[in-house]
C-alpha cells in the first residue's frame, strides 16, 4: 500500500481570529479530504483560538524548542534556529508568509507559498507601518517594524530571494497578483480564499434592521471611515460590529460615534453559528477597508444572502461585487457616497429582490468551488 504523502502548512503564530487562519483550516481540510497526511506547524499557539475557529481534526504542532507563555519569545526562539524543523521532512511545505519562507529556507523539500499580501513591515510607508503595528495582539508587529528601520533593505532583498525558491506561488486575488507579480517579477496563480463550508443563509433571527461589519477591529481596517459614512446615511440604522477589539481602540470608536451621532454596538468575537445569524439578518454589510488584497468577510456576507458595500478602488473586494446587483461600489474614499450607497441598498430592497443572485455570486469562493482547482495545483508540485 502506497504511503500517504505528508504536507505541512506553516504559519508563525496562531493567536488571531482572521481570514488567514480560516484559509489554513480550509486548505488543511482540502488536503485531508484528498488523502494527504496533514500537519499545521506554528511557533506559537494560543489555546483560545481553538475554541473560536474550527480546528477540529487538524493536527497542530508547535515547533519552538522551548515553549513559553510569551508569543514574541516563542517567535524569536524559532527564528534564531531553536525550533524542531530539522526533524520535520514532509513531501511538501505550504508557507503563508515571509517569516515562514525564512524558517524553511534550508529545507530541500518541495514548497508552495500562498500569498495574501507582501510583508507589511517591509513595504508600507512609515505612517502605514505605525498604523499596521497597532492592529494586532501583543508586540510582535512593533518589534518587526523596529527591526525594519535598520534592516529594511537587506530584508527586502531576502524576501525577494526566498519567494523565488518556491516551486509555486498561489495568490489570493487578481488584484494582489497584478501588484505582487510586478514587485517580485514572478507569475503567480490566483487561488481565492475558500469560504468555510458552514457559511449559508440561516433564519433571520435578529428581528431589527441594522448595518453589519465583521473583522478584527483594528486601525488599519478604517472603522472610523465607516462610522463617518454612517453619519451621512439617512436611514439612521445602528451599526453592529463583530470581532476582537482592544479596549483603547473601542473607546476611541465609541467617542467618535457619539460625536457623529451614530449608534454602534460591539458584539465581540463570535462563533460561526452566531455570526451566521448576523450576516443573514443584516440589511446590508459594509466593508470600509481601502486597498484590501481580498477580504473574506464580504464573500461570507454574500453567501448568507446579504448585499455588500465596498470601495470602488480596484482592490480585492471589487472582484466580489457586481455593482447594483449584489451590492454597491462607493467612490473611493468618499464617506458621503458610501453612506448614500448604504441608503440605496436599503431603499431599493436589494437584499430581497436579488437574494438568489447574491447567494449564487459567492459560489466561486465556496469551499467546493475553490477546492478542486487548489488540489489540482498542489498535485502539479508534489
Amino acid at each position: 500500500m502506497d504511503r500517504k504523502k505528508y504536507v505541512c502548512l506553516i504559519y508563525e503564530f496562531l493567536s488571531e481570529q482572521g481570514g488567514l487562519e480560516r484559509e489554513l483550516i480550509n486548505h488543511a481540510n482540502f488536503l485531508k479530504e484528498a488523502g494527504y497526511e496533514v500537519e499545521l506547524l506554528t511557533c506559537h499557539l494560543d489555546p483560545k483560538i481553538l475554541t473560536l475557529l474550527p480546528f477540529e481534526g487538524i493536527k497542530i504542532r508547535e515547533i519552538s524548542l522551548f515553549k513559553t507563555k510569551y508569543e514574541w519569545l516563542n517567535l524569536a526562539l524559532c527564528f534564531i534556529g531553536l525550533n524542531k524543523l530539522n526533524a520535520i521532512n514532509p513531501d511538501l511545505f505550504i508557507t503563508y508568509s515571509f517569516p515562514t519562507n525564512y524558517l524553511i529556507r534550508n529545507k530541500k523539500t518541495k514548497r508552495i507559498n500562498y500569498v495574501n499580501h507582501y510583508p507589511h513591515f517591509l513595504y508600507l510607508s512609515d505612517d502605514e507601518k505605525a498604523e499596521w503595528a497597532d492592529g494586532t495582539q501583543g508586540i510582535k508587529r512593533k518589534i518587526v517594524v523596529w527591526i525594519s528601520r535598520f534592516l529594511g533593505v537587506p530584508l527586502r532583498a531576502l524576501d525577494r530571494k526566498l519567494i523565488k525558491k518556491n516551486d509555486l506561488i498561489l495568490i489570493n486575488s487578481s488584484f494582489t497578483k497584478k501588484k505582487l507579480d510586478r514587485l517580485y517579477n514572478m507569475n503567480s496563480i490566483v487561488s481565492y480564499p475558500p469560504l468555510d463550508k458552514r457559511f449559508h443563509p440561516v433564519e433571520e433571527s435578529i428581528k431589527e434592521q441594522f448595518v453589519f461589519s465583521s473583522s478584527r477591529i483594528i486601525p488599519d481596517k478604517k472603522y472610523e471611515w465607516l462610522i463617518e459614512a454612517m453619519s451621512f446615511s439617512k436611514s439612521k440604522l445602528p451599526l453592529y460590529l463583530a470581532g476582537s477589539v482592544e479596549d483603547s481602540y473601542k473607546s476611541k470608536l465609541m467617542d467618535f460615534a457619539k460625536e457623529k451621532n451614530v449608534k454602534v454596538k460591539f458584539l465581540g468575537r463570535l462563533k460561526t453559528e452566531e455570526i451566521l445569524a448576523y450576516y443573514s439578518s443584516a440589511s446590508v454589510f459594509a466593508f470600509p477597508t481601502p486597498g484590501e488584497d481580498f477580504g473574506l468577510v464580504p464573500a461570507e456576507s454574500l453567501s448568507c444572502g446579504t448585499p455588500v458595500i465596498v470601495w470602488n478602488d480596484g482592490a480585492g473586494p471589487t472582484e466580489q461585487i457586481t455593482d447594483g446587483v449584489t451590492g454597491f461600489l462607493a467612490k473611493p474614499y468618499d464617506k458621503a457616497d458610501f453612506g448614500k450607497k448604504i441608503d440605496l441598498c436599503i431603499k431599493s430592497n436589494l437584499k430581497k429582490k436579488n437574494r438568489n443572485k447574491i447567494i449564487s455570486s459567492a459560489s466561486k469562493f465556496s469551499y467546493l468551488g475553490v477546492k478542486n482547482s487548489f488540489l489540482q495545483e498542489i498535485a502539479k508540485v508534489i
